[in-house]
């Protein structure tokens, strides 16, 4: 049995088949846009990261900086007062000392 179509079927395959086209090619059109729009929100994303870290890093680096000026500082504080007790430790001591030795002339 042959089974002939008619004229009208015919142009209800082309129009379904005309429709499948455009169906395909504005999902291909959204799915490029959608691409393109997420590529950019992944390039500002990617930006904004390295912005904020690199704000981050910055105070990081300025906190630990300000923390090593303080600690250099104290150090130099207590190198100071160490010092200038053991001067005042080698003056006593000269003093002691000069005193012996004139003590030692005078009674020599």
């Amino acid at each position: 049995m042959v089974i002939r179509m008619s004229k009208e079927a015919m142009a209800k395959i082309r129009e379904a088949e005309e429709r499948a086209r455009e169906i395909i090619e504005e999902a291909e059109k959204n799915a490029s846009l959608m691409i393109a729009s997420a590529e950019k929100n992944a390039s500002d994303l990617r930006a904004e990261t390295e912005r904020i870290t690199g704000e981050e890093l910055k105070s990081t680096l300025e906190a630990m900086r300000k923390k090593s000026d303080g600690l250099i500082e104290k150090s130099i504080s207590e190198a100071e007062a160490e010092a200038d007790e053991l001067l005042a430790k080698a003056d006593m001591k000269t003093l002691s000392a000069v005193k012996k030795i004139v003590w030692e002339i005078i009674e020599g």
